[in-house]
């Protein structure tokens, strides 16, 4: 019934208007950044479709630059840029649809699982369950011992299976005009963690990403969206040019690269709210809501 009374609710939020008086009035020249991480690739290419015909495409390196230089003229209305976070496996499967519609898209990997058979350390338990809101509250060394003990998984813990994108397939997407930037090396929160800790996950994720695509790799992704100023500094110290959020909110020319706001579309959506999702009605909802 929950399900059924959200589509409705989308449905007519969509028909509405709504959705189009914040596109083309209100973000018509602000640059929109979403963000998806694992979804099946007839799912995303049935909302790609719907970009398609409402917005147009832009890469991180052309919004990086439009920041630095405080000059968005030069890009085109209603700019927008897909990012995937983590780089699963399945993310193989969505290659096709990026080229197809000529899709500059950033995949922020986590490097020390990609090309491997190791796994996410939060796919071992539910996301929305008791236990992940506390690991996401206490300190990293903390959460590391609890996986270990309670779910017998540590970083660098080999699977039958891989679950990441594989070094090729990693090549392959960076080749075709992809970007690829870090996501840490093993995606801990990083206002969790003690400076030695945020250090090596900034500069051995680049490193390694580097050495897998043989291109320079200067765009960061905080996982989870958890950050402090001390984390900030460090990103930027160890020589990246912007840093993704998962903060809801546009971007223009004043906006901070080391801030950059984004929507983050579900990987299930139907079509009606990844509409909502990406025009930023659904984040505001949310807000409304989460507020009374």
């Amino acid at each position: 019934m929950k399900k059924f009374i959200e589509h409705l609710v989308c449905c007519f939020l969509t028909w509405s208007g709504l959705p189009w008086l914040i596109r083309e009035v209100y973000a018509r020249r602000k640059v929109t950044i979403i963000n998806y991480h694992n979804p099946e690739p007839d799912v995303f290419e049935e909302h790609v479709r719907f970009y398609d015909k409402n917005y147009n495409f832009v890469s991180i390196d052309q919004v990086v630059k439009s920041i630095e230089k405080g000059i968005f003229s030069h890009l085109p209305n209603k700019s927008l840029l897909i990012t995937i976070d983590d780089g699963y496996s399945g993310n193989a499967q969505l290659f096709s649809t990026l080229r197809k519609y000529r899709i500059p898209a950033v995949i922020y990997a986590v490097a020390g699982v990609v090309g491997t058979r190791r796994h996410f350390w939060f796919d071992q338990l539910p996301h929305r369950g008791q236990s992940m809101r506390v690991l996401k509250r206490i300190p990293d060394s903390d959460r590391r011992m609890r996986i270990r003990i309670d779910y017998d998984h540590w970083d660098e813990k080999e699977y039958d299976n891989p679950v990441a994108l594989s070094n090729e397939e990693i090549c392959a997407f960076a080749d075709s005009g992809g970007s690829v930037g870090s996501h840490t090396l093993f995606h801990p929160l990083l206002d969790r963690c003690d400076e030695e800790v945020v250090l090596n996950e900034c500069i051995m994720s680049r490193e390694r990403l580097e050495k897998i695509i043989g291109k320079p790799v200067v765009h960061f992704a905080l996982p989870n969206g958890n950050m402090n100023q001390s984390v900030l500094n460090w990103v930027q110290r160890t020589g990246y040019r912007s840093c993704r959020t998962t903060f809801p909110g546009w971007v223009n020319c004043k906006t901070s690269p080391f801030l950059l706001p984004n929507f983050g579309i579900a990987d299930n959506a139907n079509i009606h709210k990844a509409a909502l999702q990406v025009c930023g009605l659904w984040s505001i909802l949310k807000r409304l809501i989460d507020s009374d």
